[in-house]
């Protein structure tokens, strides 16, 4: 019987992501599992250097904070197990895919829609492309 211990859980301030957020919790609390809650930031190209690199940086980390802090509360007022990361990256999908992999994740819990949602109705969501690659099961929520 497979085993869910750690559930990788992506956020972005979207709806979409709190109802995720809401299913994570509820599996956890069954299941008696860890939640890994993670934020993706954008990718500082490697050209961009000295202080422009540190204020892009330092505006990312505000970003995560802002964006991460109804997530926290949340967790915390469910006294849910959690870890938190953030991690920059191009292409989202894979980065969640890898982390997954990397962190030894046995589930991943995702909205279906996020805040990217050009992005997604251009080249496919970030969810369809997590879903089409991640080698463990993931749940999508609506």
């Amino acid at each position: 019987m497979v085993k869910f211990k750690k559930i990788l859980l992506p956020v972005d301030g979207s709806e979409s992501s709190r109802r995720a957020m809401d299913n994570a919790t509820s599996l956890s609390a069954i299941i008696d599992s860890e939640i890994l809650l993670l934020y993706i930031t954008g990718a500082i190209p490697k050209i961009i250097t000295g202080k422009p690199r540190e204020e892009a940086e330092k505006s990312q980390k505000d970003e995560a904070d802002v964006v991460l802090t109804p997530y926290l509360a949340f967790l915390d007022e469910n006294k849910v197990n959690y870890k938190v990361m953030v991690v920059p990256a191009f292409r989202p999908w894979n980065r969640i895919c890898r982390i997954a992999e990397d962190e030894g994740c046995d589930m991943i819990v995702m909205g279906s829609r996020g805040l990217g949602d050009w992005e997604g109705a251009m080249i496919g969501s970030v969810a369809h492309k997590v879903l089409a690659h991640s080698t463990i099961p993931v749940l999508v929520a609506r």
